[in-house]
């Protein structure tokens, strides 16, 4: 989105259509997103998450998490986005495009975006073999 600088602060062009999450998650050098937690869907992620899943960003949006997921791990992944934590860490497994099992480490902390709840969550870590 162009922006003009006034004074110190940065302005958005249209401030109507401004998103400060979704700005913060998509210039962050770190694999983050947005999820929704009432569809689970993500709404918003940024490149570096998208290339690390082997997706492009438009293929992400309005995926649900636990299509993510190994199946083993759906239920306990359903758990954690029914725990009140306002912030946390947590280990997940994800699959990526190509099928492959990676290992994350998650910090997330919950929020609301578009009037909705959601939870911000960024990649601490990641490995193709299970973290000790």
């Amino acid at each position: 989105m162009p922006a003009r600088y006034e004074g110190m602060r940065m302005q958005p062009a249209d401030e109507r259509s401004y998103d400060p999450i979704a700005e913060l998650v998509k210039i962050n050098p770190v694999p983050s997103m947005i999820m929704d937690l009432s569809s689970l869907a993500v709404s918003v992620v940024n490149e570096a998450a998208a290339r690390m899943l082997g997706y492009s960003e438009t293929d992400l949006l309005g995926r649900k998490i636990t299509e993510l997921v190994p199946e083993e791990d759906i239920a306990a992944v359903l758990h954690a986005s029914e725990e009140p934590a306002p912030e946390g860490e947590t280990k997940w497994r994800c699959t990526t495009r190509a099928g492959k099992t990676i290992y994350l480490k998650l910090k997330y902390r919950d929020t609301a975006h578009r009037g909705k709840p959601a939870r911000f969550i960024v990649v601490v870590d990641s490995s193709p073999t299970p973290f000790k």
